[in-house]
């Protein structure tokens, strides 16, 4: 309602109403971080290779659930042990580490699953894979845990970064 008024005295000329409006606050809360023992629980449930690829993915190199799904088979270069992230948030592109076990894992899931273009393939009208569709794969072998957090697919890039902080 707050923005919708201050929207609505900027249209009248009344700027200085739209001013003195307050401004809402969301409320700050820490992000959910899964810890060693969680997260080899979550890569153990999934039966599927590719879901199994794609979760340990998202955190062995950080990765936001837009640019897995954005990932070509052509951004993994397993010689440099990178991954290049195209586009990502703020049009920015970035190279990541990629993971020795994770390579391994990947030429296991890329000789089994043969994908063409995308390094996930999906039911999108691309080809690629869905946010909805990662997120879903989260939920469902999160179910099959033990895990009482409310844990996300983001939650996965936080568990990254703080066991990086951890490590040093």
């Amino acid at each position: 309602m707050v923005y919708g008024l201050r929207y609505y005295y900027r249209l009248s000329g009344m700027n200085r109403e739209a001013i003195a409006l307050p401004s809402l606050k969301k409320d700050s809360k820490l992000p959910v971080i899964l810890n060693r023992q969680e997260l080899k629980e979550l890569f153990a449930a999934p039966t599927l290779l590719k879901q199994r690829i794609v979760l340990t993915l998202i955190y062995s190199a950080g990765l936001r659930g837009q640019e897995v799904i954005n990932l070509k088979i052509s951004d993994i270069d397993f010689d440099r042990k990178t991954i290049h992230i195209r586009q990502s948030k703020y049009k920015k592109d970035r190279v990541v580490p990629l993971a020795g076990s994770m390579a391994i894992g990947l030429k296991k899931y890329l000789k089994s699953e043969n994908p063409h273009i995308w390094l996930f393939n999906g039911k999108e009208p691309d080809g690629r894979y869905s946010v909805r569709g990662l997120s879903r794969v989260m939920r469902e072998n999160l179910k099959k845990t033990s895990i009482a957090k409310e844990a996300n697919l983001h939650s996965l890039r936080h568990s990254y970064a703080t066991t990086c902080l951890n490590r040093g």
